[in-house]
């Protein structure tokens, strides 16, 4: 396994299945992150929004929504294909 130190941009040929890409600067998502990303994609579940709510659920607190997080992710991986790459054609999990 390889740790990169991002570098800007790669080709598809580049990329290795089990290398580890670091990203800097980090990003701590707060609630006011996840307050505005509810309110700017229309998602007002009070899972996110609502603290009462949020307690009585088993997860106990507010839950960040999901696609905040993939989000970040995808946009802290730009340089690693800008420059050598045209568009992100698909995303697998």
């Amino acid at each position: 396994m390889t740790t990169h130190e991002r570098p800007f941009g790669r080709f598809l040929e580049d990329f290795v299945v089990g290398d580890v890409y670091r990203h800097w600067p980090g990003k701590t998502i707060t609630e006011a992150d996840d307050h505005l990303f509810c309110m700017i994609t229309m998602n007002h579940h009070p899972l996110h929004t609502n603290d009462w709510f949020a307690e009585q659920s088993v997860q106990g607190r507010n839950v960040v929504v999901g696609n905040l997080v993939y989000s970040l992710v995808l946009g802290m991986s730009v340089p690693d294909v800008s420059g050598a790459a045209i568009a992100n054609l698909e995303v697998e999990t």
